[in-house]
């Protein structure tokens, strides 16, 4: 495979942007960042690890490029080898370090994915497990990318030539991001489990009414019935033949959730699950206040 680059822009609009001057630091920190959450992201489409710091240790090559003149636009150059997702893909994928990266930065703030990736997660070509934990790692990162949204300017469009898809960050997923409400209200619902990773308890949920998929975390709480009953949906889906579904994919569950301020569900918390309504146990109720901390809050530090 022949080594090549993309370049990736991140153009500022809006507010002070338009007049060609910002506040140096909160541009220079979104642009900073930026540059983490790619490096993070393009290193794990290279090598499958996850790395959090020390990113000046890492042979993984992003570059900034000269900022163009007249506006406010950073352009990040980065090699489009993707050798452990197309090793996953067995067929390849193409672009698949940008597809990568438009997913991570859509998924982390509460938007689907690109529909290519989405559909190796859900089949197994690509770790569900792995994906969320990069999703999780990128966050902060992510989060400090907001930091010029009304500071300087409205919108921040970061996108790849040639290509008509792209990110957008704005005051309403920098507001999805830095607020979370913690919903204790009890639901019970039928889902599709799309993906389950049993190392970290985490994985993926669809709600076949809404056609929209959550993450979701498997509390320790939960007895090892739910946690069997989800493993063995996630494992019946992995095995589906394509396009076709039945119930030995699906599991009731129980759970609260952390909510966006206009409602939205960004994470689900699972306290108990089962194949029907009626074989649901809840023994007690945990707070969702009171879980731990995940890997990637605000408390994470990615600056060297």
């Amino acid at each position: 495979m022949i080594d090549s680059d993309n370049e990736l822009t991140v153009k500022l609009t809006g507010g002070l942007s338009e007049t060609h001057s910002v506040p140096a630091f909160t541009a220079l920190d979104s642009a900073h960042g930026i540059s983490q959450a790619l490096m993070m992201t393009v290193h794990f489409a290279q090598t499958g690890e996850i790395r959090r710091r020390n990113f000046k240790d890492l042979s993984t090559r992003v570059e900034l490029k000269s900022i163009q003149a007249g506006s406010f636009e950073f352009v990040f150059v980065f090699s489009q080898l993707a050798p452990y997702l197309v090793d996953a893909y067995a067929s390849g994928l193409a672009n698949a370090s940008w597809k990568l990266i438009e997913t991570v930065f859509n998924r982390a703030t509460g938007l689907s994915g690109n529909s290519e990736i989405e559909e190796a997660e859900s089949d197994g070509r690509i770790n569900a497990g792995d994906l969320g934990a990069l999703i999780q790692a990128t966050e902060p990162s992510i989060r400090r990318a907001h930091s010029v949204i009304n500071h300087g300017s409205s919108n921040i469009n970061i996108f790849v030539n040639g290509d008509k898809n792209k990110i957008i960050l704005d005051s309403e997923s920098k507001e999805y991001m830095h607020e979370n409400i913690f919903n204790d209200e009890t639901r019970s619902q039928r889902f599709l489990v799309t993906s389950f990773d049993g190392r970290n308890r985490t994985g993926r949920l669809f709600d076949l009414e809404l056609e929209q998929a959550f993450t979701f975390d498997l509390l320790n709480e939960a007895d090892r019935k739910s946690l069997t009953v989800i493993a063995d949906a996630a494992h019946a889906y992995a095995l589906r033949q394509k396009g076709k579904f039945d119930e030995h994919m699906e599991a009731v569950c129980a759970f609260t959730s952390v909510d966006a301020p206009d409602g939205r569900q960004k994470r689900l918390k699972v306290f108990a699950a089962a194949r029907d309504f009626d074989e649901l146990e809840v023994s007690e109720i945990p707070s969702v206040n009171d879980e731990p901390k995940l890997l990637g809050s605000d408390d994470d530090d990615v600056v060297e």
